[in-house]
């Protein structure tokens, strides 16, 4: 199926496909599949995931026959495809999100690019410096990441290469950081626990908001459902619940 066909059509609901187009966007397509209004996808990132887009049952069923089992990674799953695709096999892990997204009133409110007074204020107080990351910061950041079961250290520098990125460091040390994903989610947002307490989050966030915002890109997030401190955050930035969404790793046969 044309690229340009699939995108058109994934378009129709911007929402419900913004990590399949986001991911097109940075990737382009491994191998697509059409079945009437359902399409099934794949994108070579640091592994080979498959995206579906599709709202039937039947459809999603007939795909996955044709798909033949090209791999073991599912991503951007609604609940009700995970049951579809993990029939008669086993999941080796999930990973189950809220994503949201940046609301429209958000985009317009001067608090996402008029607080430089606060932001000078925080750094006098606590002398950082607030710079893109670079690629030898990877393994720093992996070996404080909750998600290593979910990622790698290679996947981190790419990310950082390809994307834009933020760190707070201070005397050099790296206090807090976030990042992009593959799809144009932003993501790895983290603060370590004795740098806390310090803005140090909504700067990042700040950061990589308007950069996505500046080069015309979709801004949303995907957090897990009880972490409830990073969602005080980005529902204070305008972010909006979308849906749930999940990854998957089915066990080889």
């Amino acid at each position: 199926m044309n690229k340009n066909k699939i995108i058109k059509q994934l378009n129709k609901n911007r929402a419900k496909n913004i990590s399949l187009l986001g991911v097109i966007e940075n990737y382009g397509i491994e191998s697509s599949l059409k079945y009437k209004n359902s399409i099934l996808i794949t994108v070579k990132t640091d592994h080979l995931w498959c995206y579906p887009a599709s709202n039937s049952r039947d459809e999603l069923v007939e795909l996955l026959k044709r798909f033949e089992n090209k791999t073991n990674y599912f991503a951007s799953l609604e609940s009700w495809m995970i049951p579809v695709i993990s029939k008669n096999r086993e999941i080796e892990w999930k990973l189950k999100t809220e994503r949201l997204i940046l609301s429209e009133e958000a985009k317009k409110l001067s608090f996402l690019h008029n607080k430089a007074k606060q932001e000078e204020k925080i750094q006098t107080e606590n002398d950082f410096e607030l710079r893109k990351l670079k690629s030898q910061d990877a393994d720093f950041i992996f070996a404080h990441s909750h998600y290593q079961d979910f990622t790698s250290k290679a996947y981190i520098k790419e990310r950082i290469a390809a994307d834009c990125s933020a760190g707070i460091f201070i005397n050099e040390e790296l206090a807090a950081w976030g990042l992009i994903h593959d799809d144009g989610a932003v993501g790895f947002i983290h603060v370590r626990e004795n740098f806390r307490k310090n803005g140090y989050a909504h700067l990042i966030m700040k950061k990589l908001i308007k950069n996505k915002r500046e080069n015309g890109k979709d801004v949303f997030l995907n957090v897990e459902p009880d972490n409830s401190k990073a969602k005080k955050l980005f529902y204070s930035l305008g972010f909006e619940f979308d849906r749930m969404i999940s990854w998957i790793k089915l066990k080889e046969e």
